[in-house]
């Protein structure tokens, strides 16, 4: 966990400084590397400079799907200066989104998957948290790593990466529901609402 305070306030001091070069249309490879060295000398995070969901820009210092690093990524949220143009978050907050993602292959194909047809079933669980199952037609034929890699993705990007990494235990993929889920399944474009109720 990040403990060092001056190391905090030397990163935003960094990026108070250079906030102009740091914008995602200008951002150079030296900043990105800049960015990136700075970012994990104070831990193992990921980061992601994109477009504002409020502000015209949005800078994410993440736990990168470790839920025991939230803390860390908190804290350092927590001291984040206030910039006219930037909004900052300690995780991946979720996207306003036509429920297509972007992925790439090998050689970098660049490929679209479309995921508003997926269904779902949720349970809950006494300690409040949840497993999902997932029926994606379009990912029958990938391995269960690919899978896996796509679900998590997916509930990022429905629920932000702070619920998926607290609540969501485990995530499952079959090609059909069994006849108790049958009765249970959902469409996914549906699955925020449902988890909000749940919560």
């Amino acid at each position: 966990m990040v403990n060092d305070q001056k190391e905090i306030n030397e990163f935003w001091n960094w990026f108070i400084i250079n906030k102009n070069e740091l914008v995602p249309k200008k951002i150079t490879e030296s900043f990105i590397s800049q960015l990136d060295s700075k970012i994990l000398s104070m831990g193992k995070f990921s980061w992601e400079i994109r477009e504002g969901l409020i502000k015209n820009y949005m800078l994410i210092i993440s736990p990168g799907g470790d839920v025991e690093l939230l803390p860390a990524t908190q804290k350092i949220i927590e001291f984040s200066p206030k910039i006219e143009d930037w909004e900052f978050y300690h995780y991946k907050p979720a996207k306003k989104w036509n429920f297509q993602l972007t992925l790439y292959e090998e050689d970098n194909v660049r490929k679209i998957l479309d995921v508003k047809d997926w269904e779902y079933v949720l349970y809950k669980f006494s300690d409040g948290t949840f497993d999902i199952i997932f029926k994606a037609i379009n990912l029958n034929e990938s391995s269960e790593d690919e899978k896996l890699l796509v679900g998590d993705i997916v509930l990022e990007s429905f629920l932000g990466e702070e619920l998926s990494l607290k609540f969501i235990k485990n995530i499952e993929f079959v090609k059909d529901f069994d006849g108790a889920d049958e009765q249970k399944k959902g469409s996914i474009t549906f699955l925020k609402n449902h988890f909000d109720e749940l919560l």
